[in-house]
């Protein structure tokens, strides 16, 4: 059974237990102690490196080109829900797909100490880099380019960048 034919509930179960797995692997490994340290964040930045990977091989890699076609109209997945079963799980999966690139790219980005723009700035790349997959796919006729892509692809990234954010609070107490 591949992950894309999951049951919703089990999907949802997985994410919510990746994001608290990695919160606690946050709180553990990230320390003063150094060697501890910086384990943890040349993992990942391998992790991140394996997430784009991952990006480019279901978003792009071994896609025959087809029809060039773009939706702007943000939502609009939502709005074939009568005719489209699946445009909640597409959805639920372009959000899923992000998810790794947000938990590891803050970690890449460890040399910016003002916390909050460092957590804007993964965001912000989280966007570009689904931008950029959209327009490939649009420019090569891979996929169908859509806004509601980007939209979850960027919330994807933010709930992962959130886990660290949730980290750093409870590290603080």
């Amino acid at each position: 059974m591949t992950f894309y034919t999951l049951p919703m509930r089990e999907v949802f179960n997985l994410i919510i237990s990746g994001i608290l797995l990695w919160i606690c692997l946050e709180i553990v490994f990230n320390t003063e102690k150094i060697e501890q340290y910086r384990i943890w964040k040349y993992a990942n930045a391998f992790l991140c490196i394996v997430a784009i990977g991952l990006i480019i091989k279901f978003t792009l890699w071994g896609r025959n080109p087809g029809t060039r076609e773009l939706q702007l109209i943000p939502f609009d997945e939502l709005m074939t829900m009568e005719d489209n079963e699946e445009a909640i799980r597409t959805m639920v999966m372009n959000v899923v797909l992000f998810l790794p690139f947000g938990l590891t790219l803050p970690y890449v980005f460890d040399h910016i100490k003002n916390k909050r723009r460092k957590w804007l700035l993964c965001i912000w790349i989280g966007f570009l880099v689904s931008v950029s997959v959209e327009s490939i796919q649009y420019v090569f006729t891979l996929g169908r380019a859509e806004t509601d892509d980007v939209i979850c692809n960027t919330l994807g990234c933010a709930l992962g960048v959130l886990a660290e954010v949730v980290a750093e609070g409870i590290k603080k107490r």
